[in-house]
Parts: C-alpha cells; sequence; structure tokens
C-alpha cells in the first residue's frame, strides 16, 4: 500500500492547493482576468484479477486565468497528475504539464492564436480519422473518454470565416509527443517481460528488450481544414501533413525505438440532422502508415480509415444514445505483423433519471469479425451542483492482436470524484 500512501499525500496537497487557488479566483472592475481552479479528480480502484498489479489510482488538478485587453486574449494554464499503482508492481509518478498557455487576437473574421492550445478535428465520437494535430494523453489508454485523452499541444492557428466557410490553419513548430504510461503502468503499451506489443501481440524475440523514447527534435507539421455550415448539411475536407504523437515502435537490436513518421492525411467529413437524429461520418486516407514485417523491417503503407456514425435521444427522452461503425485498411505487399484490416462497433449510452440526480453510462467496442471486447458501465451521482461521485468497471476481452486481447488481464473497479468549476 505504499503506492497508496503516496496519493494520499498528494490528494491532501492538491486540496489544500485547490482551496487556496479557489479563494484567489478573482476579475477585476472591467472582467479583463480571471484565475480558477478547472478541474480536481480523484479516481482508485482494483484490478480483479492482474498478477503484477492489484490496483491503481489517479489525482488531477487543473488551473487557468485569462484575460483580455481589447482585441487580445491570453489564456494561462497548468495541470498536476499523480498516478500511483499498488501491488507486486507499484509506483508513484508525479508529473506537472502545461495546458492551453496562448496569446490570441480576434478581428471581425478571423482569429489568430499562438501558443499550446487544444485542437481537435473531427466530428465523431471517440475514434476520429481526421484527428491527427491533438496531443495523446495515453496515461489510462481507453479508460477516460476523448476529450480527457487529450493534451494541448504547441501551434500557431488562423481561423478565418467567410459567411458559412471556415478556413483552418495550422502549423506545429515544436513536436511533443505523446503523454505515455509509466514504464511500470499495466496500461503501457509495449510489455518487454512478457515479450508483447500492443496491435503486434506476443513475440517472445522482445523478452528483455530496452524501450527507447523517439526523438522530440523538429515541427509536428501542420495543414488546412476548410468547413461549410448549413442548415441542413455540414461538410469539410482538409489535408495535414503531421506527425502523429502516438509512438509506433520500431524492432531494432535489443531496443524498441518509438518512432512518429510524417504522414499527409487527406480527409473529408459530412454532418447532417435526418429522421430526428445526428448522422456523422469521417473517412481518411494516410500516406504513411507504419507496418512491421516478419523478419522485423520497418516500413511504411498507405492506408485508409472511415467512420459512419449517429447520435439521438430515443423517443425525445433525456436518454442519449452514440452509436459507430468504424474500418481500417493498409494496403500491403508482403505478410507483416500488424493488423492490417480492421473493423468495429462502438459507441455509448448515456440515461440520466432520480430527476437528474443520477446518471448511468455505457460505453463500449465490439469488435466486427474479430474478437475483440471492452465494456465500460458507469454510476454517477451529480445531486451536488458541479461534482460527481461515481462507479466505474472496465472489461477488456479479446483476440491476441486487439486492444481487448492484450489489455485481458486489465478488468478493474473504480471509485471516483470529479468535480469542474
Amino acid at each position: 500500500m505504499k503506492g497508496l500512501s503516496g496519493l494520499a499525500r498528494v490528494v491532501a496537497l492538491c486540496l489544500a492547493a485547490g482551496g487556496a487557488a479557489g479563494s484567489l479566483a478573482a476579475e477585476d472592475d472591467e472582467g479583463a482576468f480571471d484565475a480558477r481552479v478547472d478541474t480536481l479528480w480523484l479516481e482508485t480502484g482494483g484490478l480483479v484479477d492482474h498478477p503484477e498489479a492489484s490496483g491503481s489510482g489517479l489525482l488531477h488538478g487543473a488551473v487557468s486565468g485569462r484575460g483580455h485587453a481589447g482585441a487580445w486574449e491570453y489564456m494561462l494554464g497548468a495541470r498536476f497528475d499523480a498516478n500511483t499503482q499498488f501491488g507486486g508492481q507499484d509506483y508513484t509518478r508525479l508529473r506537472v504539464d502545461y495546458a492551453e498557455n496562448y496569446l490570441r487576437w480576434r478581428g471581425d473574421d478571423t482569429r489568430v492564436t499562438v501558443g499550446a492550445q487544444n485542437i481537435m478535428w473531427g466530428r465523431v465520437d471517440e475514434i476520429s480519422p481526421i484527428d491527427r494535430m491533438s496531443r495523446a494523453d495515453l496515461t489510462r489508454i481507453v479508460l477516460d473518454k476523448l476529450p480527457e485523452r487529450r493534451r494541448a499541444v504547441p501551434a500557431v492557428r488562423v481561423e478565418h470565416y467567410v459567411d458559412e466557410i471556415k478556413i483552418d490553419a495550422v502549423w506545429l513548430p515544436a513536436f511533443d509527443d505523446a503523454v505515455m504510461p509509466d514504464r511500470r503502468s499495466v496500461w503501457h503499451p509495449v510489455d518487454t517481460e512478457g515479450g508483447r506489443l500492443l496491435g503486434l501481440g506476443e513475440i517472445p524475440l522482445l523478452k528483455g528488450f530496452r524501450v527507447k523514447e523517439a526523438d522530440q527534435n523538429g515541427s509536428g507539421g501542420g495543414g488546412i481544414r476548410v468547413t461549410k455550415g448549413g442548415d441542413e448539411l455540414d461538410y469539410g475536407f482538409s489535408i495535414q501533413r503531421v506527425r502523429q504523437s502516438q509512438p509506433y515502435y520500431r524492432v531494432t537490436p535489443g531496443v524498441l525505438q518509438a518512432v512518429h513518421p510524417y504522414s499527409t492525411v487527406l480527409g473529408g467529413e459530412l454532418e447532417a440532422e435526418r429522421l430526428g437524429a445526428t448522422w456523422r461520418m469521417e473517412a481518411a486516407w494516410s500516406s504513411d502508415v507504419p507496418v512491421t514485417t516478419r523478419d522485423f523491417r520497418f516500413l511504411t503503407r498507405r492506408g485508409f480509415d472511415v467512420v459512419l456514425g449517429t447520435e439521438f435521444f430515443p423517443g425525445d427522452g433525456e436518454t442519449r444514445v452514440t452509436l459507430q461503425v468504424s474500418g481500417h485498411k493498409t494496403s500491403v505487399d508482403q505478410r507483416v505483423l500488424d493488423r492490417t484490416e480492421f473493423y468495429a462497433f462502438n459507441g455509448e449510452i448515456e440515461h440520466p433519471f432520480a430527476r437528474g440526480r443520477w446518471r448511468a453510462d455505457l460505453r463500449f467496442v465490439v469488435g466486427i469479425g474479430e474478437r475483440d471486447l471492452y465494456l465500460n458501465p458507469k454510476l454517477t451521482y451529480t445531486g451536488i451542483d458541479e461534482h460527481e461521485i461515481f462507479i466505474a468497471a472496465h472489461v477488456f476481452d479479446g483476440a491476441e492482436k486487439t486492444l481487448g486481447g492484450y489489455y485481458d488481464r486489465n478488468d478493474s473497479v473504480m471509485l471516483g470524484w470529479l468535480a469542474k468549476f
């Protein structure tokens, strides 16, 4: 329980700091400045049947300050994360990171933003083929919803509006890779003790290999997205030349080297209101999808992704249902270790009840044609303003190379508290 006691100390410090920061939240007479605690989040629970860990915990806090003067505005932000794991393979990791920190100029039809900012292109939920510029947070892989799995990225962004058309141009002057789990974490996508790699399955040769992070020098790339809104149909097109923040592990003698190859991505998107539902579609062609051959050579090949989804409220009630079908295809001319073609059905059902004081949630991913399963039922008490108290389960199962198969020992039950101000 060493990790848990360490987390408890962090909780006390964070709550004390949160109270102090909350008391500093202020706004001057002209409304030019506002400083606040944005989020406090505590979660802990047990792993049901993992051989190396019995449980884990999370403590997160985020603070921000913003101000404006005429056409100018700025944002300052920081976040604090403490992750702990207890049992045979225990650790506690503390990390302070930047959140949104930018300077923005607003004109009549144009907005220019320089600095760290949240950039999430796309319309569909959870699996967006054109969301390539955002910085992924893989600390807990899929346990959290997509917005919590994304972090701010250093960027220069110009947004220009012409009637119903928006032109969005982004340049990432400095590449910043994804936030990864601790190497001892049960959520890390590389298991060198068991000789396993997420997406490639079990490879005994990898046992004892050293994991090396990528060189972060250079630009992250950039892109342009053009979207048009209307009464009946929204659509858009985009082109990106980017390095995706999530690493791919290249096999070299004794080392798994994280790489982030550049890829040109051509994307299209649609959104429409029909038959009492919102329908969404995204498709993307990628020039360089990394793969590994059977003799461990690293290659890149063309790939195609498509997602079709809908969101509706049955009976025009308060229950929200989101359903999606996704598919991926990598064009290869030789045998590789990676999954080159896969399809999935995912979604979320959210139902408030007891006059809005409670909410039942179910997120899920089910493989099509190959066994792959992730279930996330969750019950949340929302009867206190700005606070949520919840219990959630995470269940995994699947074939060897799938997400559910890689994490099939990570079934867990979590208790948590979340406050957003």
